[in-house]
């Protein structure tokens, strides 16, 4: 129930083709970090080209973790929310790389909405926002953080202090707009 609003399942030929392009740019990450993994398709994706990558996989869902797990034995599956990673995973990751959840979903995580930085406390408000800063945070310096998101990230004016923190603390690599109606089918958005 807490999640509905927000899981949307991305289609293999979108993951595959990030990944893929990852991978073709040079990019073998050692240590992944997927903050909103669904069932695992950018799991699947990144393993494709790299099998021996060490993937730590968040997914809030119950019954969806259960299934990720099932499905990545192997790997580091937690059923929680991103906001539960620890400090330990600071500056950690090779890449961060997921179809993360959007919306005016508030996250609870004291570091962002006790900060003094207004963008952190900001970004605490919309759930899209929020995985992006905290997921730079997890990103070791280097590292590449690959989202899909939706497209007021880059548009909306209320958003102007979380990309002025994006590029005050990483480099943009390249930005693609996707079409409108590509999650039509699979997500029925």
């Amino acid at each position: 129930k807490q999640s509905v609003l927000t899981a949307f399942y991305t289609p293999p030929e979108i993951t595959g083709t990030i990944a893929d392009m990852l991978h073709e740019h040079g990019i073998r990450p050692d240590r992944v970090l997927e903050p909103s993994a669904g069932v695992g398709a950018f799991v699947d994706a990144v393993l494709e080209n790299k099998p021996d990558a060490d993937i730590m996989a968040f997914e809030k869902d119950l019954m969806t973790g259960k299934i990720l797990k099932h499905l990545h034995p192997d790997q580091k599956i937690r059923v929680q929310g991103f906001e539960k990673i620890e400090k330990p995973f600071t500056d950690y990751f090779d890449l961060a790389i997921s179809n993360i959840p959007f919306g005016d979903v508030a996250v609870f995580d004291p570091k962002f909405t006790g900060s003094q930085d207004p963008a952190r406390r900001s970004a605490s408000k919309t759930i899209h926002n929020y995985f992006f800063l905290k997921s730079l945070e997890a990103v070791r310096e280097g590292g590449i953080v690959a989202f899909i998101t939706s497209q007021g990230v880059l548009d909306a004016p209320s958003n102007a202090p979380i990309r002025e923190y994006m590029m005050s603390h990483a480099n943009l690599v390249g930005v693609a707009r996707l079409p409108n109606n590509l999650f039509t089918d699979n997500a029925g958005t």
